[in-house]
């Protein structure tokens, strides 16, 4: 029985060994494991706190966006697929009013807008005569819409100014250019009144100068009546234009001016091969221009030649030249701009109204320095097709005749 003990001592001593070993294990896996809880609750705090400050900024920028929305000069309202208002600004509120929220989109605008038909267009017209713009967008991934409503009211009455001013500008640059058309059968008028006033004027002068008057006065009548036209917005009149009436007519408003300041004016013969589709009165007065022009520069007698012929079987030109100073080689381009002139009293059109003649018979117009002097005006038009498809007469085969010369002084 002695023998028995120290085999259970050994036991007793490897229980012990083995109690000690496994209390080391579990006290390593201890703190192992509360190193891991306390790095999990350090990522854990980590985490919430970014969670926290990523709230805290969605919530600010939220607000943010909602006094964004809230101070917007327009209109906002959400409306979800079912066409029902959910949310809404201050100024949707005061531009459609109130209730608004909950009610369909469709029967807010048939509250507020002044028909009950909706028009195509995106902007309406208010009962309280306010004008809005609806504009509407699609909201992804919800289905909802936002709606934006401004209120375009200002805009339209700018808008109403500004096309009164455009048409009271329209009307100034007609009425210049009816006084600028219209000044030189005026002044033919005046001196015809002052020769008929003579007491020792011959019976048959007396009539022939009541004529010309009559004349004179029916031109001025046929430019208003252009003019009344073209404020209505009609086409000019155009017709087949032969050039040598053109060039009669230019002569016979011209006379007087060359008589007053003592000019010469040199036409061609032109025959009926020439004609122009145009206004006959229209092209004698941009003549005039070019011609009045002339006199007005030089401010003393001028000799004024004309020159006519065709360019090829389509096209025609006209030269009218002069021999007074030219002009300057730094304002040449613009003179045909309206209201652009150098002299103190120029209205500025003269010439415009040339061009825009001349672009109305389909044709051009420009302007260079004769280098002996003088400016020359060349007028290229598109010769009437009425022409071209007619044979052409036996005088066309003949000689052409000589330019005749009309020389007046006072």
């Amino acid at each position: 029985m002695g023998f028995a003990k120290p085999s259970v001592a050994s036991e007793l001593e490897q229980a012990f060994e083995v109690f000690n070993r496994v209390s080391h294990e579990l006290d390593t896996s201890y703190r192992d494991l509360q190193s891991r809880v306390a790095g999990l609750a350090a990522e854990l705090a980590a985490a919430r706190s970014a969670r926290v400050r990523e709230l805290a900024e969605k919530e600010r920028l939220a607000h943010r966006l909602s006094a964004l929305v809230a101070a917007l000069p327009g209109g906002v309202l959400i409306v979800d697929a079912e066409q029902v208002v959910r949310d809404v600004n201050p100024e949707a509120i005061d531009l459609l009013g109130e209730p608004l929220v909950g009610l369909r989109w469709d029967a807010v605008l048939a509250r507020v807008e002044r028909t009950a038909r909706r028009l195509p267009s995106p902007e309406l017209q208010l009962k309280s005569g306010r004008r809005i713009s609806v504009v509407s967008r699609s909201l992804h991934g919800c289905g909802d819409q936002v709606v934006l409503v401004t209120d375009s009211t200002d805009i339209h009455k700018l808008q109403e100014q500004l096309e009164r001013k455009k048409r009271l500008t329209a009307l100034g640059e007609m009425a210049a250019r009816l006084a600028h058309q219209i000044r030189t059968p005026l002044s033919s008028a005046t001196l015809y009144l002052a020769q008929l006033g003579r007491p020792d004027l011959p019976g048959a002068q007396r009539q022939k100068i009541a004529a010309s008057l009559g004349e004179r006065l029916g031109h001025m009548s046929s430019l208003v009546d252009g003019m009344l036209s073209f404020v209505r917005g009609a086409p000019p009149a155009t017709e087949l234009v032969y050039i040598a009436d053109v060039l009669n007519t230019f002569e016979m408003n011209l006379l007087p001016q060359l008589q007053r300041s003592g000019s010469t004016l040199s036409l061609p013969a032109v025959d009926r091969t020439l004609a122009v589709e145009g206004d006959r009165d229209e092209l004698a007065g941009a003549l005039c221009n070019l011609a009045m022009n002339a006199l007005e520069a030089k401010g003393a007698a001028t000799a004024l030649e004309v020159w006519v012929g065709a360019l090829n079987e389509q096209w025609l030109q006209l030269c009218v030249r002069d021999d007074g100073p030219g002009i300057a080689e730094d304002v040449i381009d613009r003179v045909f701009d309206p209201f652009f002139t150098t002299r103190a009293q120029g209205t500025g059109l003269g010439l415009a109204v040339v061009a825009v003649t001349v672009a109305r018979c389909g044709g051009e117009i420009a302007v260079h320095n004769r280098p002996r002097g003088g400016a020359e005006f060349l007028i290229t038009l598109p010769i009437a097709a009425a022409v071209l498809a007619a044979p052409a007469p036996e005088a066309a085969a003949a000689a052409p005749a000589k330019p005749r010369e009309v020389a007046l002084s006072c």
